[in-house]
């Protein structure tokens, strides 16, 4: 029988191609870039909302400059807040009061004693009102910073790419746009050279 000669394939082994550390943070954080812009999840507001939301704000901030006092930090240490368990001891102080107030001080009627409790609870509902619509605030805030922060991240890329086939325009941009990509340890190591050449130049 004749045997078949099997001949040993030889292994190419492909060199890696050496990248840069500004290079590999560019690829990790450009790398979720959509090839295509997203489209928002909500609709954008209006101009004309955004102008009336800033009127309407500014009104109520107008307003309450009348009635509000300058506190420092310090101030609402001294000041008693009042949390669920405060909240609970006002009520039933408020509810035995009202049966007997013959131990009110002097100085405190069951008439105003109430009336205290309702102008806090007011205000302690405006409160809340107002952490509603911070949140939703907040909430378009973020999903426009996104879509901005992408629109940023796809001109860099572009640029990027403009730089490698050696455009002069696109190099001077990715000069000054790419630093934004260092990492703080980096810029922390930078900050400390510099510190250093300007100390040892000065002797």
């Amino acid at each position: 029988m004749a045997t078949k000669k099997t001949t040993a394939k030889k292994e190419t082994t492909k060199k890696a191609t050496p990248k840069s550390k500004a290079g590999t943070a560019d690829i990790k954080l450009l790398k979720g870039i959509p090839s295509t812009k997203r489209p928002p999840n909500n609709p954008d507001v209006p101009q004309a909302t955004i102008d009336q939301l800033n009127e309407v704000l500014n009104a109520i901030k107008t307003i309450l400059d009348d009635y509000a006092q300058h506190l420092r930090a310090l101030d609402r240490r001294r000041l008693n807040g009042v949390g669920v368990r405060k909240l609970g001891f006002i009520e039933r102080a408020y509810e035995i009061a009202l049966e007997n107030s013959e131990f009110l001080p002097h100085y405190l009627t069951i008439e105003r004693f109430g009336e205290d409790i309702q102008y806090f609870m007011d205000f302690r509902s405006l409160v809340d009102l107002t952490a509603q619509i911070r949140e939703k605030l907040w909430n378009i805030t973020i999903q426009s910073s996104d879509i901005a922060y992408t629109d940023a991240l796809e001109f860099y890329a572009s640029v990027r790419e403009a730089a490698k086939r050696r455009v002069d325009a696109a190099e001077t941009i990715f000069n000054e746009l790419s630093p934004f990509f260092r990492s703080h340890g980096r810029r922390m190591e930078d900050s400390v050279s510099v510190k250093r050449t300007a100390s040892t130049a000065g002797k």
